[in-house]
């Protein structure tokens, strides 16, 4: 059984095979768990021996792998006494196959599915047939599909660990808040630290103006720290950050250069911008400001999530000034 360290260590190699164990130990404690790196290196060696490691391979580029014979066929059982000798036949075929990448049970109308991968056309024609003959027993009816790869990634598991470590960050970030006494020293604090933990190219903090007209640029960190130029000024009546408030809902995107409400998506091509996510400031009920960030990084559905508890957070941490009203003297 693998225990909780066990689970982090196994999540790191997922996301990176290459990773050393100087780095695991640094993350692991990063997390509050302390442990030496002699005792991660015996906990490989034991998840090795223990077969939960199978091996640490490379990810290759699909454009190399599109360029073979690749084929997905899904199979289609017959229901038999034997049935269960039949399938782990197959599952031990599967298995020992280096040409099968992938392969799995189904429900649904098909209750098989593999992927395989030739160097040519003859050989997918040779092992096609092979295999159809080796399982004509079980094989009630079966598709063949061509396929070409566009997407790689290594195989990860646990994907709470790295939610967890994204929460430990908030939880750091908002406890330096607690040491700044000063509503402009948090909210540079607040800029600062997304472009550090959360791949932002640069990170801005509007602000409402009294007559809740506009959001007036108030802090900005990353590669952009002017605060001063087209976005220092934006009417709420925007295309971009401006529903934000009006709606106090977040505005997120994966695909900046052709988001419509990029203004200038050229560029946001010459920089490399592909995500995008604005969260509301909110006090009592009304937006009284926006968070917002660019990155050159694709953000998942965990980034999204953590970074709207992170802006919740924050609204709460920054209540006692919002009642004081002080961030209206920054407008």
């Amino acid at each position: 059984m693998l225990d909780e360290i066990d689970k982090i260590i196994v999540f790191y190699l997922g996301k990176n095979a290459r990773i050393s164990s100087t780095e695991i130990r640094s993350n692991l404690q990063d997390m509050g768990y302390k442990i030496t790196e002699r005792a991660i290196r015996y906990r490989l060696q034991r998840l090795e021996k223990d077969n939960m490691i199978l091996g640490y391979s490379a990810i290759l580029n699909p454009k190399f792998v599109s360029e073979k014979i690749s084929r997905t066929i899904i199979l289609k059982f017959k229901f038999s006494h034997n049935i269960s000798f039949l399938t782990e036949r197959l599952k031990n075929y599967v298995e020992e196959m280096p040409f099968c990448i992938h392969s799995a049970k189904l429900s649904g109308d098909f209750d098989w599915i593999c992927h395989f991968v030739f160097d040519s056309v003859e050989q997918y024609e040779l092992e096609s047939d092979n295999f159809l003959n080796r399982f004509a027993e079980l094989i009630a009816d079966y598709r063949s599909y061509e396929s070409k790869t566009v997407k790689a990634t290594p195989y990860t598991i646990f994907d709470e660990h790295d939610k967890t470590e994204r929460k430990l960050h908030v939880y750091n970030i908002l406890n330096s808040l607690k040491r700044h006494e000063n509503l402009n020293d948090k909210l540079r604090l607040i800029v600062e630290s997304v472009v550090k933990y959360f791949n932002a190219k640069f990170a801005r903090i509007w602000l409402v103006d009294k007559e809740r007209q506009y959001l007036i640029l108030k802090f900005s960190a990353g590669k952009y720290k002017n605060i001063n130029g087209e976005f220092s000024k934006v009417p709420i009546s925007s295309n971009k950050i401006g529903p934000i408030v009006r709606t106090k809902k977040p505005a997120i995107t994966n695909d900046v250069i052709d988001d419509p409400r990029i203004r200038h998506p050229e560029w946001a091509r010459k920089e490399k911008l592909k995500s995008f996510a604005g969260y509301p400031l909110i006090y009592k009920g009304n937006a009284i400001g926006v968070l917002a960030m660019f990155s050159e990084k694709k953000l998942n559905l965990v980034d999204f999530e953590i970074l709207e508890i992170f802006c919740n957070e924050i609204s709460k941490e920054l209540t006692s000034f919002f009642d004081m009203q002080e961030y209206l003297s920054l407008i």
